[in-house]
């Protein structure tokens, strides 16, 4: 039976209809379907691939850890030149728990890869050192919350950072088998993820890496009250005794995994109520990933301003007899964020634009305990701020720009590259405008530009010591060169 497009309309959601269309037509006119591919309604089918191993990592214990992904990709949407827009999720999970098979990180996965995206949700090193200390309190999830020292909480948030940038540099290295364009990167986090996604966004600079994440004396085993309720459980679990109990130096920023994967660029980050454990703006002198960021003001767990970490929760904990939770770090949540961004003097080249849902929830703690739904820490509304992250990602997807997702190629155009007191002096065979691209050896864009006559001097904001330089002309070649920039 054939239907007239009314009945249709009436028999078929219209996002349903509207792709059928498209794929009708896209064959005989691809830009009609142009409009489709806006990355923020859910309208293609998708496929998964799970359990991809993007690496192996020593736990906080001393133990090799078995690093792991699931990617899902639209299978009816079209195919942009250089590939399909990456969203990396990070769960969340205080560091100690959680994981990428959370059924809400599974639906944010796939929810973004049927808006277009190539969506792939992570799993990374869990656990720090509990304390030695019997302090057991009848709070679910309290015991669990015990850190040797508030060191121990930003080193574990820091290998989170490692393996996540890790996790991306992988599919970047495999940007043709996911058919990946690596110029269009976005990163996603909630709670604990939140603060991954913001540190692998602005944690760019081996300056800022915590003092906490050098060498520390070693720890005393935790109590062994806190093996039955926080690590018999656990993803991370093993038994005390065969803990290594020495905290050796974390290294670099960028961590050890799929270096020199290929350049990339992250252009926005989407903190769902996460924070940083540090100002990692502050360093930041060239241009840095917008953010999004959703917050709720009664948040019990990340406080939305600035002051210790769960300090809602342990200060509802100790209302029914329990002491607060000890070595708890600073922390600063979007709200704080947002004042310093608004204050600081900063660079306008390396301030994000921002975008802030913060809702007029203030439920105090007993009403959150009788009323979960009025809980601070979590959505108040799922499919709606992940809708509002997406459309925040999507009007940073510019048109196609294949460079970052092309291994170095050939020198077709020569150029020689001078490096002295941070500036490269550029000389190519090309006469006319060239866009210059500078990225570091883990992949990270630096800076980028345009020279107008094919040659010239660029002054670097940081990066170093060794760069790739690449060249854009307009035609379409391509062409790059190391060169090394010993820091002044």
């Amino acid at each position: 039976m054939k239907l007239t497009l009314f009945q249709m309309l009436k028999v078929k959601p219209f996002n349903q209809l509207l792709k059928v269309v498209c794929l009708s037509a896209s064959l005989l006119c691809p830009s009609i379907c142009a409009f489709a591919q806006n990355y923020t309604d859910t309208l293609y089918s998708i496929s998964t691939e799970t359990n991809i191993t993007y690496g192996e990592a020593i736990n906080f214990a001393g133990t090799n850890t078995t690093l792991q992904l699931d990617l899902s990709r639209p299978t009816d949407a079209p195919l942009p030149e250089c590939g399909r827009p990456l969203v990396l999720i990070v769960h969340g999970g205080a560091w100690v728990a959680g994981s990428k098979n959370d059924a809400g990180i599974v639906n944010l996965r796939e929810t973004f890869a049927k808006r277009g995206f190539a969506a792939a949700a992570i799993n990374y090193r869990l656990g720090f050192f509990l304390s030695a200390q019997n302090l057991n309190c009848n709070v679910p999830n309290w015991n669990c919350s015990l850190a040797a020292d508030s060191a121990e909480w930003i080193r574990a948030w820091y290998r989170g950072v490692q393996d996540a940038k890790g996790a991306l540099r992988y599919l970047v290295a495999n940007r043709e088998n996911y058919q990946i364009d690596t110029s269009q990167i976005f990163v996603l986090g909630e709670s604990a993820g939140g603060f991954i996604a913001l540190g692998v966004a602005y944690l760019d600079d081996p300056l800022e890496k915590p003092a906490d994440c050098q060498p520390l004396p070693a720890v005393q085993a935790p109590n062994a009250a806190y093996f039955a309720p926080c690590i018999q459980n656990s993803s991370w679990a093993q038994e005390i005794a065969t803990m290594n109990l020495n905290r050796p130096d974390l290294g670099s920023i960028e961590g050890e995994l799929n270096l020199n994967a290929g350049p990339y660029r992250v252009k926005a980050v989407a903190n769902m109520f996460g924070g940083m454990l540090r100002n990692l703006f502050a360093l930041s002198d060239s241009e840095v990933p917008d953010l999004y960021t959703f917050h709720q003001p009664n948040d019990l767990i990340v406080p939305i301003g600035s002051t210790r970490l769960l300090q809602g929760f342990s200060d509802c904990a100790a209302a029914t007899g329990c002491v607060g939770i000890p070595h708890r770090p600073w922390s600063w949540g979007s709200q704080a964020m947002l004042s310093y961004l608004d204050t600081a003097q900063i660079p306008p080249s390396a301030k994000p634009t921002v975008q802030a849902e913060i809702t007029g929830n203030n439920a105090n703690c007993l009403t959150q305990i009788l009323n979960p739904s009025q809980g601070g820490h979590q959505y108040d509304a799922p499919f709606l701020r992940s809708t509002q992250a997406a459309a925040f990602f999507a009007a940073r997807i510019t048109a196609n720009d294949c460079l970052v997702g092309q291994e170095h190629p050939a020198t077709k155009n020569p150029i020689s590259v001078m490096g002295q007191n941070r500036e490269l002096v550029i000389q190519s065979s090309v006469t006319g405008a060239v866009h210059y691209r500078i990225v570091e050896s883990s992949g990270r864009i630096v800076q980028q530009g345009l020279l107008p006559d094919g040659s010239g001097r660029v002054s670097l904001h940081s990066g170093g010591p060794l760069l790739w330089v690449w060249l854009l002309d307009a035609h379409g070649k391509t062409s790059c060169t190391p060169v090394w920039l010993p820091q002044p």
